[in-house]
């Protein structure tokens, strides 16, 4: 019931010609894609974050998590776009359960944003998409709905 009120706002609040990277879970991904493609966005690539330990085994050891490259319109091809695969530098998990690891988000924020830009991260957790945009020399947006993760953001940001 989320997935797509919170994606088509997405889509109204981005810039024509721009991207947006979300994450998904693996299990999800046909309403994933579903809602994005009702939304406007189209898959321009893909990507796969290889992690050095299993975040949890069932029937595999779950050693990656996915992203999907979306666009808006037309945009154009980065200078040098990142691989493919990328390679996860374990966190710790010390701010949220499903902590991203700065170096890499910072990448696509490089790639896939201009300096001066805003980037928006509506699921932020402990901010680590802040971190990465402010490395990058870009300006951010941060929504996340769990106090508690909001005030890990918040002083993370202010340190």
């Amino acid at each position: 019931r989320w997935m797509f009120p919170a994606f088509a706002q997405l889509y109204r609040l981005l810039k024509p010609h721009r991207f947006c990277v979300s994450f998904y879970g693996w299990h999800a991904a046909d309403r994933f894609l579903q809602a994005w493609r009702q939304c406007g966005f189209w898959p321009a690539s893909h990507f796969t974050c290889v992690k050095p330990y299993a975040s949890n085994v069932k029937f595999a050891r779950m050693m990656h998590e996915n992203a999907y490259l979306l666009a808006k319109g037309e945009p154009a091809q980065p200078p040098l776009p990142p691989a493919d695969v990328l390679y996860w530098k374990y966190s710790g998990n010390k701010l949220h359960p499903t902590q991203k690891p700065v170096s890499l988000l910072t990448p696509l924020v490089e790639a896939y944003s201009r300096p001066g830009d805003i980037v928006l991260d509506p699921f932020a957790g402990s901010g680590t998409t802040g971190v990465a945009a402010r490395q990058c020399r870009r300006r951010f947006i941060l929504i996340e709905k769990d106090a508690q993760y909001h005030q890990a953001a918040a002083q993370r940001l202010s340190a």
